[in-house]
């Protein structure tokens, strides 16, 4: 299995050539957003930059947006993402069951909170110090630093449910690390992935600014055949892939998108000063383009 950094040159092409990391083909030049060059595969429709950043690069850029930036906003809206996360916390019970569940990226540990409250015995994996520093309190101790190695270091209990909201598009390697997940879950558990979706109308209709394309952060994008592509791949079965929905208000989202769509942002917020706050603040839920994925752990 070639992986990112598996970068070929043709003699007398002087343009690289990079390797997908889901299916091997060789990916076409899409656009560039420096520092970052993203190619597409014209096999299996992902998308993913060549070369890739570094890990300290990936891991500084989070840290400092948690302190000061997308990431603080993340932090206070703390009650929209509780909305997300007990529609999920619920789907997922609806299909797995109850049981141990670890939520890995699991940030400031919302979705933790709402699977407590949903009957899970939850648990969550986080890379950023700040991100578990924001949590609260009652939830830190559930909350640890690292990756994998570290629960596989303390010989932790495997886990009937995993899940991953939003990061295996953060990772070098997908297929390695759906294979970490499996490698603390329970036979017959259930694994719960959401990532962005290549094949949404917004990536062809915004094109170089489609917001999922974040140079510091989104390595990998898949299509709904690449995500099963991976999944299978990495020794998961029974592969579902719907559309995942987070819970949203018309201001938040404006603020989301404003760095990589100004101009209509701006045009919002000229026409929402004549409308009442408590529309252009109410929570929807909606689809702005990504994938939900529901696999289980062979027995």
């Amino acid at each position: 299995m070639q992986t990112l950094s598996a970068l070929t040159s043709r003699p007398n092409d002087p343009a690289p050539q990079a390797a997908c990391p889901i299916c091997g083909g060789p990916g076409r030049r899409s656009c560039t957003l420096p520092p970052a060059t993203y190619y597409d595969c014209p096999v299996c429709a992902t998308l993913f930059q060549a070369p890739m950043p570094t890990l300290e690069q990936m891991r500084d850029y989070v840290n400092a947006q948690y302190a000061s930036g997308v990431y603080a906003d993340y932090v206070n809206a703390a009650a929209l993402k509780s909305l997300t996360f007990s529609r999920r916390a619920a789907k997922i019970r609806a299909s797995s069951g109850m049981g141990r569940l670890l939520d890995v990226g699991a940030s400031c540990g919302y979705f933790i909170d709402e699977a407590i409250k949903a009957g899970f015995d939850a648990y969550g994996l986080e890379l950023s110090a700040e991100a578990i520093a924001s949590a609260p309190a009652h939830l830190r101790e559930r909350l640890t630093l690292g990756d994998v190695n570290a629960l596989t270091a303390r010989g932790e209990a495997p886990y009937a449910v995993v899940t991953a909201f939003d990061i295996i598009e953060h990772t070098f390697d997908p297929i390695g690390f759906l294979q970490s997940l499996r490698s603390v879950a329970a036979p017959e558990a259930t694994v719960v992935v959401t990532t962005p979706d290549t094949g949404h109308f917004l990536r062809y209709l915004l094109r170089s600014k489609w917001p999922m394309l974040q140079p510091m952060q989104h390595t990998v994008l898949f299509s709904r055949r690449s995500l099963l592509l991976a999944l299978t791949r990495a020794g998961l079965t029974d592969v579902r892939i719907t559309v995942a929905r987070k819970t949203l208000t018309a201001d938040y989202l404006a603020g989301q998108v404003e760095m990589y769509l100004p101009l209509p942002v701006r045009a919002y917020r000229t026409a929402a000063r004549m409308i009442p706050s408590n529309i252009t603040n109410a929570p929807i839920s909606i689809n702005i383009g990504e994938l939900m994925a529901f696999a289980r752990v062979p027995a």
